[in-house]
């Protein structure tokens, strides 16, 4: 091809295992990335840019479909949806004179690979809406990973709940109080976090050895704080400078 131009990208759509859609709704919807129509199983991205490959735009778009499964991840389950670059159309807007030879660029299609054997715990009558204000920045993803860590059973929820509100902390200059002014933050819920972390948890998860004795994060504790850490990493995704933000209180702490 002499000028190879990308005319539409498709991306396969899976999910976890225990996830399984039972006739979902199409999803179509466009930004500044381009027009997106979801259906099927299969997400077809017409850009708004020029890219002269399939792989040039599907990496342009990483971004915003990495921000899709993160965002559906918090606000639903894990595994929610999953994107895998399948194949793009790709066209020459110079094609060479009729009689002369023409070369053809084929593009190796990759695809989601699962089990041959999947028990659905969870079926969606829907997909997840696409994100329109998180952002799966850089630091909304070192958080994310954390968190995911400590559902694969890689750390404990209090080592993970805190690096996040340090991370925070460190992004506002190091201050408690600058880091809930900055991410908007009501200063009891920074307090509660900070107290079960540093004052719950056994010989094997506390973060803190605060005496000989230790006292587990009950039930209820461990869920509120849960809701807490999805909470922040979200405000991680949405906080941009002059991007007006809710304030997190203990009332709307689960409302996510």
């Amino acid at each position: 091809m002499r000028d190879p131009h990308v005319e539409a990208v498709y991306f396969t759509v899976g999910s976890a295992d225990d996830i399984s859609y039972e006739n979902p709704e199409p999803v179509e919807f466009s930004n500044h990335l381009g027009q997106f129509s979801l259906a099927d199983g299969l997400l077809t991205v017409i850009p708004a840019e020029h890219f002269s490959c399939g792989q040039e735009a599907s990496q342009a778009l990483d971004g915003f479909l990495r921000s899709w499964e993160i965002e559906a991840d918090l606000k639903r389950n894990v595994g929610m949806i999953r994107f895998s670059y399948s194949r793009a159309d790709v066209i020459d807007r110079d094609p060479p004179p009729p009689g002369e030879p023409q070369v053809i660029q084929a593009v190796g299609i990759a695809s989601l690979a699962f089990g041959s054997s999947v028990t659905c715990h969870l079926v969606a009558k829907r997909y997840p809406s696409p994100p329109e204000c998180f952002s799966a920045n850089e630091y909304a993803q070192h958080a994310y990973r954390r968190w995911i860590g400590y559902r694969n059973g890689r750390e404990p929820l209090q080592a993970m709940a805190y690096f996040i509100v340090t991370l925070m902390e460190s992004l506002a200059g190091g201050s408690r109080g600058q880091a809930c002014e900055l991410f908007r933050i009501d200063r009891p819920v920074r307090k509660k976090i900070g107290d079960l972390c540093s004052e719950k948890g056994s010989a094997l998860t506390a973060r803190k050895a605060q005496s000989t004795t230790f006292e587990e994060l009950t039930h209820i504790e461990s869920e509120w704080l849960e809701m807490a850490v999805k909470r922040l990493i979200y405000r991680l995704g949405e906080y941009a400078p002059g991007h007006p933000l809710e304030l997190i209180t203990m009332e709307n702490i689960g409302q996510l």
